[in-house]
């Protein structure tokens, strides 16, 4: 069975077939479907045909394989299921349901419009009967365009809760889906799909087909491109009728040779914009599609395209919520702001930064002295505001180290004073601890050392493919780590040359005599912070 997955990697929309008995998808190029997003290990899930059905199976990543929001090892690939590989969302789908019965290319014969219905005169005609569509049935008066629509018992069934169905799923292909349903139990028809614009390609991309039979072969639903460009372009609804019999269709002998007896195409639109088409059509020649069909397939797109845009909004927002999550643990709001508007970028970069270690003095003895539920209790709460200093200052939390914190300053967010920042959040942390200690007079007598360094480094998604974080490495951050475990006195905040220069006369300085770091050839000049100097 052939199977395939759609996802949003690398700025634009893929659709990948999965072909074979095994396909193995992650960041490294020996798989057969590489992607670029950040949460996917290099080898993160393979994909498995086995008795003619698709599994995935997580290989051992680091941020896993979810469906919904519990994690799997393995699971069962069904059509439209929605699967998490890290962060990356990936929808599967069956092709023979809903793609390769869909044609719409320049290749298809030119079908003559019966009727059309400007969508920006029927929202304004909604609007008129004060934006409910049942009222036009209720009244038992006139269609949209003037058809009676008493006594047809179509509408009804169509706006009876259609709002409620379309308005409560929760992802796009049910929407369209259901949507179809609706339209197939209103509408003398006999199937009909729904496209998307593709906003990378600008491709038309099927996302639900429906059919009150299986499909037969041969006789797949076709749409000209220059009716589907009509219907995107001028926001038209169009009925194309009777095309056995339409005068204008005498070139159209492969359409009439599929028996298809009228088409229906309204746009679904966002706003101002098209997003897509809702096509429905008539096989039957008992059938015949008119202008009251016309409008309620009308107000149907209407209503799915609302649908529609509230599903995508929702996905939106849960995305970022769960992008807000994620970084709300190592940014300060400010900057979690900044990466989510696309003013600061996560990726990897050498750039100047001030890096901070700050190391408790004689924690490791306490430790030992105390219960392990004391100890995690007590470094909870001290970490907790240690790190709304760096916060304070736009900083980046590193990583904790048993009772050790080690933290950045000048990206992701690019700060010209970033050594500035890492002094006086070094300066805030030390009076915060002694804070912390005063309000405890039962408690542990702590200090802390802290070292800071300034200069290049690398920074980014850096580790192995079972983990990784977004850290700084290079000769800067050994230097900083140096300063604080060789060099700073418990109590003390001491800094590098590099630091001290960017910092200029903003803070009271004590040279230290020059000293010899550990694993540094040269010796280096570190610095005492007495505290500002304004």
């Amino acid at each position: 069975m052939t199977m395939v997955i759609r996802f949003h990697d690398g700025g634009r929309t893929r659709r990948e077939v999965l072909e074979g008995e095994e396909v193995t998808i992650g960041r490294s190029e020996e798989c057969q479907i590489t992607v670029t997003d950040e949460t996917i290990s290099r080898r993160h899930a393979r994909f498995l045909l086995e008795d003619g059905r698709w599994w995935v199976e997580d290989l051992g990543s680091r941020n896993g394989l979810r469906v919904g929001d519990r994690a799997f090892e393995r699971h069962l690939l069904e059509d439209g299921l929605p699967i998490f590989l890290g962060n990356l969302e990936i929808i599967t789908e069956i092709p023979d349901k809903s793609h390769e019965s869909v044609l719409t290319g320049d290749e298809l014969p030119g079908q003559g419009i019966a009727r059309s219905i400007g969508i920006d005169d029927l929202r304004r005609r909604l609007e008129s009967q004060s934006g409910d569509p049942s009222s036009i049935i209720a009244s038992g008066g006139t269609s949209l365009t003037g058809s009676p629509l008493a006594g047809l018992g179509l509408a009804l069934d169509l706006f009876k809760g259609a709002a409620e169905t379309l308005l409560g799923e929760t992802r796009v292909e049910q929407v369209s889906e259901s949507a179809l349903d609706l339209a197939l139990r209103s509408l003398p028809i006999d199937r009909g799909f729904i496209s998307l614009i593709d906003p990378d390609s600008g491709e038309l991309l099927p996302q639900a087909l429906r059919s009150r039979t299986p499909q037969a072969p041969g006789r797949p639903m076709q749409l000209s491109s220059t009716i589907a460009s009509l219907v995107l372009r001028e926001k038209r609804s169009v009925l194309i009728g009777n095309i056995a019999e339409d005068s204008m269709l005498k070139a159209a002998e492969s359409i009439i040779q599929m028996r298809i007896r009228s088409v229906m195409c309204a746009p679904l639109l966002a706003g101002d914009s098209a997003i897509g088409i809702l096509y429905v059509d008539c096989l039957e020649t008992a059938r015949e599609l008119d202008a009251v069909h016309l409008d309620i397939l009308s107000v149907l797109a209407l209503m799915a395209s609302n649908a529609i845009e509230q599903c995508r909004l929702r996905t939106s927002i849960e995305e970022e919520r769960r992008l807000r999550q994620d970084l709300s643990c190592r940014l300060s709001p400010n900057v979690v702001e900044k990466v989510i508007l696309g003013e600061a970028e996560l990726g990897s970069r050498e750039t100047e930064i001030s890096v901070l270690f700050a190391d408790l003095v004689g924690f490791t003895p306490l430790s030992e002295e105390l219960a392990a539920t004391e100890v995690t209790a007590l470094l909870n709460d001290l970490f907790d505001q240690l790190t709304d200093e760096v916060f304070t200052e736009d900083g980046t939390l590193d990583k904790y180290i048993g009772d050790a914190l080690i933290a950045f300053f000048g990206a992701p967010d690019e700060q010209q004073d970033h050594a500035a920042r890492a002094v006086r959040t070094a300066l805030a942390m030390q009076k915060r601890l002694k804070n912390f200690v005063v309000h405890r007079p039962d408690g542990p007598q702590l200090e802390m050392r802290i070292g800071i360094n300034s200069g290049t480094a690398v920074v980014g998604d850096i580790g192995s493919t079972l983990r990784r974080d977004y850290t700084v490495i290079g000769d800067v951050v050994n230097t900083a780590s140096r300063l604080e475990s060789q060099v700073a006195k418990p109590g003390e905040v001491v800094i590098g040359p590099m630091t001290a220069e960017a910092i200029g006369d903003q803070f009271l300085l004590t040279p230290i005599e020059e000293v010899s770091l550990k694993g540094k050839k040269q010796r280096v000049k570190p610095f005492r912070v007495e505290g500002m100097s304004r």
